[in-house]
């Protein structure tokens, strides 16, 4: 329903996606549940979005399942139920669930709180290519959680977030940089990254940048600039 090879027609995107799903496609099916949880193509209509990702859940699909917890985590509120399905789509190799499955570990949800477990699938699902896995690995490191705390490797991880595009990791490289955590200082890198991330619409690159305008950080003092981006 993106629009790739012919013009973009949510309804009939939502149409093909149901056939699929009537075929017993479990992602056709999955993608059901996306077009009414997001309202495309049809109305929005959380509860059979549920309905749909615990169907494709059921025939093993990774994104379906992991949604399955996405909602119980959301919407329902079942915290056991949470982790069992994020867990479930972990074992299949889905990136993010497995991301889930340590943030579960970290802050006790549906599970008994490990820190060292939830250091070990951050760094499982960074290891596939997934950011905020990465950001969170880096975040374990500098704060010494479920592992011993080593700034520089918090730093290669932040920066492995940044360069996977996640803003908030291209943040924490800019911060990285302003304070010499993990790497020498150097804040006209540091106001680099805050203007990348601030470029993405990230609120605290916003403000950093403002900040770094405000008082002559890594950049020439200019109260003019500071003021409009702070104004954003």
């Amino acid at each position: 329903y993106d629009g790739t090879g012919v013009e973009k027609d949510d309804y009939k995107a939502f149409i093909h996606y149901q056939k699929s799903a009537e075929m017993g496609h479990a992602m056709g099916i999955m993608q059901v549940g996306n077009c009414y949880i997001n309202g495309i193509g049809v109305e929005k209509d959380e509860c059979k979005a549920f309905i749909y990702y615990q169907k494709s859940a059921e025939l093993g699909d990774a994104g379906g399942t992991y949604n399955v917890g996405y909602c119980y985590q959301n919407g329902i509120g079942d915290e056991h139920k949470t982790f069992i399905y994020y867990q479930k789509s972990a074992e299949m190799g889905h990136a993010e669930g497995i991301c889930n499955v340590g943030y579960c570990y970290g802050n006790g949800i549906g599970v008994e709180k490990d820190e060292h477990k939830a250091f070990i699938y951050y760094q499982k699902s960074a290891e596939m290519g997934y950011a905020m896995g990465a950001f969170n690995v880096g975040f374990c490191y500098n704060e010494g959680i479920g592992v011993e705390k080593n700034e520089h490797k918090a730093f290669i991880y932040c920066q492995k977030s940044a360069e996977m595009g996640l803003t908030s990791g291209i943040t924490q490289v800019g911060h990285c940089y302003h304070f010499g955590i993990g790497v020498e200082k150097d804040e006209h890198k540091a106001f680099i990254y805050y203007q990348k991330s601030a470029n993405l619409g990230d609120l605290v690159g916003i403000s950093q940048v403002a900040f770094c305008y405000r008082n002559g950080i890594g950049v020439i003092r200019n109260l003019q600039m500071s003021i409009g981006w702070y104004q954003k």
